[in-house]
């Protein structure tokens, strides 16, 4: 079996091995060395990077399309030109996002998922998150409100037949009809459950977590906000250790200072850098459609045509890496550390992958020192980002 050596600064959870090693032979990762520990090379296929980043491959967790796809397309298809690109990302693994529609569509979307996480053609496909349509109408963002809805328990059931051995998150306004009731089913079926598109108090919020949600969707945007006396689901995520806030770190949905003090507070291990990005990702400015609903993006801003919401985004998970470093001053540890092991642990998977670490599968990424990808090595081999 081949072994491949990728030389550079290799970055592990907690620190930067620079002029390190990673060895890679089959679809694992055989190796990894100090400059002052590196073995002979003989009969190995040697890749240097110089001063570049070799970090794990990037994961997305909330992701809604890309190069004018959408995972409400309803077309595997679509799914695999979005795994495409989000593989020239640097990223090797991501999480197809619903918005809201008829729960048909959301059916036939989990289905098209599922056809496309059988035939790899860039980024892994890890599961599906299923945004809506269990929101708040007065917190619906960009989501259509013809389709939000409470949770009905024939809704419940309907998803769990299509999701099946899925990894699956939701999102949940806990406040919503009897949405609260309904957590710790969703809980129990190995379902991530999050509290998002919200406006419960942060008693509410505190209750909610208590029953079973473990997760923040983006946090900040289109959830109840942190005032003196009544802190919102945006103060009681802040308040709470436990739960994992998403957080979309493109300088337009949360502002540096939030982005400062939600990583102080939470913490590199509960917080996840997602993207959010839609179909306009990608492509420049223009007009678009997502879920229904007309958007135009102009300068990096997606936004709705009517009322101007902001609707997603057209962030890349590597632009995000490079901007949480900018903005914030963490270091390149933990920074990749909130796009890969944060991510994976989520998802139940960081045995697997999320971290450079011996036994772990090969799915790697090389930045240059302006987080600009370099290569993406998906199981072993290395992806065209030409593609």
């Amino acid at each position: 079996m081949e072994e491949i050596a990728l030389l550079g600064n290799i970055v592990l959870p907690d620190q930067v091995l620079e002029g390190g090693l990673v060895i890679v032979k089959g679809e694992r990762i055989a190796g990894v060395f100090p400059k002052d520990k590196l073995p002979p090379f003989h009969g190995m296929v040697r890749r240097s990077y110089g001063a570049g980043y070799v970090t794990p491959g990037l994961i997305d967790l909330h992701l809604h399309g890309a190069m004018g796809r959408d995972v409400m397309d309803g077309r595997a298809g679509s799914l695999g030109e979005i795994a495409s690109h989000q593989a020239c990302c640097g990223v090797t693994g991501f999480v197809p996002t619903t918005l809201a529609a008829p729960l048909a569509a959301i059916l036939n979307a989990v289905e098209c998922i599922k056809a496309a996480a059988r035939c790899r053609t860039g980024a892994e496909i890890l599961g599906v998150y299923l945004e809506a349509p269990f929101l708040s109408v007065k917190k619906k963002g960009a989501q259509n409100p013809e389709f939000i809805r409470p949770i009905q328990t024939a809704d419940i059931r309907l998803l769990a037949e299509s999701v099946q051995s899925l990894r699956a998150i939701v999102t949940v306004a806990p406040e919503v009809g009897a949405n609260l009731r309904f957590i710790p089913s969703l809980k129990e079926k190995g379902w991530v459950v999050s509290i998002g598109h919200s406006e419960a108090t942060y008693e509410q919020a505190m209750i909610s977590f208590e029953k079973g949600i473990t997760q923040a969707t983006h946090l900040y945007n289109a959830m109840s906000g942190f005032l003196p006396r009544e802190p919102g689901v945006i103060g009681a995520v802040l308040d709470s250790p436990g739960i994992t806030a998403e957080i979309i770190a493109d300088g337009i949905h949360v502002h540096p200072a939030a982005l400062r003090l939600a990583v102080r507070q939470k913490g590199v291990d509960r917080i996840c850098l997602i993207t959010d990005s839609v179909n306009a990702s990608g492509l420049g400015d223009g007009d678009f459609q997502v879920g229904g609903l007309d958007v135009v993006v102009k300068k990096r801003e997606a936004r709705l045509k009517d009322g101007g919401a902001l609707a997603g985004s057209v962030l890349t998970m590597n632009r995000a890496v490079g901007n949480i470093i900018q903005w914030t001053g963490v270091s390149v540890s933990s920074a990749v550390r909130m796009a890969s092991l944060t991510p994976a642990r989520v998802l139940g998977l960081d045995g697997e992958m999320g971290s450079i670490e011996v036994g772990k599968l090969a799915n790697l990424a090389v930045f240059d020192q302006d987080f600009n990808v370099v290569a993406t090595i998906l199981r072993g081999r290395e992806w065209a980002l030409t593609q």
